[in-house]
């Protein structure tokens, strides 16, 4: 520490100028670590996934109620099915009893439902000659392990090494299929749903709105793929890779490709939009602007984004939130009275708001400090939302177009009619 009363007064100016700039310097450091502690799936685009295992804070208004049940509500419990008998006659379920009464002429019922998982050898007897072509193997795997295998890989998420060893668990040794089988079994539903795919994916492209999506995962397995050459499959050894599910969804369908790279390329390939003509709906895709007619831009993810922004002080942030919210509520109450267009004065006045509260983000872009995070994060805001304001405000100009593309997340909160999944 230099002794302050030996210094001259250029000496102190240049040494308080120097504190000025560190300090300046810190709490540029310390806005970006809050910013970056704080991020998570409800104020910012990041996925829910990436929230770990810290507890993301409750955004829902208070009521002022007591916790738990509302008082009066009727509450659930476990119930016999009321067509129980019927599913015994059908054979889709077992009845068995258990008389505790000694064979007494009265008593009450206590009812368990439980499952049993017994191996079945079901032995198939043909004249010489005649043997079907699916049954040229001695011994093969029936439908229904094959049915619950599919549902675990493919709706479970369970590896197929993982599944075998569940299989042997279950049946105490007796059913093992190998890994190789389990994988077997889903290219054998691949074929057959080939003609209902492609009968899908005609549904999907004749939409006059697709809903897009890419969301990464983990796999312990990934393709490296090169243009003129045969797929090549990697294995992890003691990680994962990141592949990519992309999701193209209408309100009847549903189509799920998996990549392993989020790019144009793998757009492409899954052959949905290069010849589509239509509206897409996405989270701001740039690589989507190469494809259909018109793009109507998520607002809901920028409605998280603006309230991570809001969290750095800067109020503009919410004020715009508010404001596409706002025009968001005003559209749901014309479409629950049956309007389905924006009046135009109405929507005048919402597109000449629009551009006023960019020209006052602009405004408080240029009083914050360059260097610092919010204006970091708040500059490319304001870039997206000037330039692609039309697409933002397609979902007025168009009530057909949705305030936002959840409907194409991935496993997520919703599932269309059709859904099919294609690697």
């Amino acid at each position: 520490m230099p002794d302050l009363l030996k210094m001259t007064e250029d000496e102190l100016r240049a040494l308080i100028i120097k504190l000025y700039e560190e300090i300046a310097a810190l709490k540029r450091e310390n806005e970006a670590l809050k910013a970056s502690l704080n991020k998570n799936s409800k104020n910012s685009s990041q996925p829910p996934s990436k929230d770990g295992l810290k507890r993301t804070p409750n955004s829902r208004e208070k009521t002022g109620n007591k916790p738990g049940g509302v008082e009066g509500h009727e509450g659930h419990r476990i119930q016999m099915p009321e067509n129980y008998k019927e599913l015994i006659e059908k054979g889709i379920a077992k009845y068995e009893l258990e008389d505790h009464t000694n064979g007494s002429e009265e008593y009450v019922s206590r009812w368990v439902i439980d499952i049993q998982v017994t191996p079945v050898f079901i032995e198939h007897r043909f004249k010489r000659g005649e043997v079907p072509a699916k049954y040229n193997n001695e011994v093969i795997y029936g439908e229904e392990i094959k049915a619950i295998s599919i549902e675990l890989t493919e709706e479970g998420m369970v590896s197929a090494e993982r599944l075998a060893d569940v299989f042997s668990s279950v049946t105490n040794g007796v059913v093992h299929p190998t890994k190789a089988a389990i994988l077997g079994f889903e290219k054998e539903l691949a074929s057959m749903l080939a003609p209902e795919l492609a009968s899908i994916k005609e549904d999907i492209q004749k939409s006059p709105l697709i809903h897009v999506d890419d969301s990464p995962m983990k796999s312990t397995q990934t393709v490296i793929r090169e243009d003129g050459k045969k797929d090549v499959y990697k294995n992890a050894q003691g990680t994962t890779f990141n592949v990519y599910t992309r999701t193209y969804s209408t309100e009847q369908s549903t189509i799920y490709t998996v990549n392993p790279k989020k790019d144009l390329k793998g757009v492409e390939r899954d052959g949905v939009l290069p010849d589509y003509d239509g509206t897409l709906s996405h989270d701001h895709e740039i690589k989507f602007y190469n494809f259909g007619r018109r793009h109507g831009e998520c607002n809901e993810h920028v409605c998280r984004d603006l309230k991570g922004l809001a969290g750095l002080s800067i109020d503009w942030a919410e004020e715009m939130r508010q404001f596409l919210l706002h025009m968001n509520d005003y559209k749901n109450k014309d479409l629950s009275q049956g309007i389905q267009a924006c009046d135009p004065v109405i929507l005048e006045q919402f597109e000449a708001q629009y551009n006023e509260l960019l020209i006052k983000g602009l405004q408080s872009l240029g009083e914050l400090d360059p260097k610092s995070c919010g204006y970091k994060k708040l500059k490319p805001m304001l870039t997206r939302l000037r330039d692609y304001g039309d697409e933002h405000m397609l979902f007025m100009h168009d009530y057909s177009v949705p305030f936002t593309n959840n409907l194409a997340l991935y496993s997520g909160f919703r599932y269309p009619q059709d859904v099919t999944k294609t690697a």
